[in-house]
């Protein structure tokens, strides 16, 4: 009697998270590549090019501005310093749009790309991970912006401490391992189940009203309301960027220790989650 063939003995080796990262990191040439492609892609016969990458934070900057800062005059601090409201809250708007595009675009990355899935050589896991990359480089090309902004917002008078610290490399690291391990997750869990991609959408949208971003999150007289902020895994990541870019200090050792958590939790789970349902993305896409 002929033994059936192997087809199942690299299964295991290939389930774990570990083996998946080592994989990535092999290919991040290809990886590389493609975020490079995406990008080119995106503003391929636009006049502005990459600057539309920062046109669109500075509208709903200008749009939180006007109806938070002005309309319904919030009070940041203990009203003894000048806090500009702006400042204050593109050091966390920022960041959360690096988040939410990733997410909804990595989430569709296997379905929007069905033609290369199919093809048995190549990696899926990477296109989730180009949708992150390139959302990171639009991150980064605002950083100089939000730098400027804080620097003429000292020259201007304002109580604005924050600059440039190493430690907001550190929080941007976490912030992409955490991204990285929920957008292969969610990307695998969208091929199978469609509703997951309008239900992200809502998901996000009640994520960022309960992040401290367009509020400092002292200012909330309710304690559970608090509590419940502090639950929402983006907050540790707005707290640091805000502690390092707008009051100029390092956030602590329990600030780092949740971001930790957040990117390992994100990551292993998301992970594990793309490994258990990756044999059957060819036949569910």
């Amino acid at each position: 009697m002929q033994s059936a063939p192997p087809t199942s003995q690299p299964l295991p080796a290939r389930r774990g998270v570990l083996s998946l990262t080592v994989g990535a990191w092999r290919r991040r040439e290809l990886l590389r590549v493609l975020t490079v492609r995406e990008l080119k892609a995106r503003y391929r016969g636009s006049a502005l090019g990459f600057v539309w990458s920062l046109v669109n934070p500075l509208m709903l900057l200008a749009v939180y501005t006007l109806v938070f800062g002005t309309i319904l005059a919030p009070r940041l601090g203990d009203g003894s310093s000048k806090d500009p409201y702006a400042l204050f809250l593109i050091t966390g708007l920022f960041p959360w749009i690096w988040t939410s595009t990733s997410l909804l675009e990595g989430a569709v990355s296997l379905s929007a790309n069905a033609g290369l899935i199919r093809k048995a050589v190549f990696p899926c896991e990477i296109l989730p991970l180009v949708s992150v990359g390139a959302n990171l480089v639009h991150f980064l090309l605002a950083l100089p912006v939000l730098f400027g902004a804080l620097i003429l917002g000292r020259l201007l008078g304002y109580d604005v401490l924050g600059a440039f610290s190493p430690a907001v490399l550190g929080v941007v690291a976490l912030q992409l391992v955490a991204l990285a391990g929920a957008a292969l997750g969610l990307a695998a869990a969208c091929v199978h189940f469609k509703d997951i991609r309008d239900l992200l959408a809502n998901l996000l949208q009640l994520l960022f009203f309960l992040a401290p971003v367009l509020y400092a999150i002292d200012d909330i007289p309710v304690r559970a309301v608090q509590l419940l902020i502090r639950c929402n895994p983006f907050t540790p990541f707005a707290l640091a960027y805000q502690e390092t870019l707008f009051r100029g200090d390092l956030p602590g050792v329990g600030l780092w220790l949740q971001m930790v958590t957040v990117a390992a939790v994100c990551f292993v789970l998301g992970g594990a989650l793309f490994r258990r349902l990756e044999d059957t993305l060819v036949e569910a896409v």
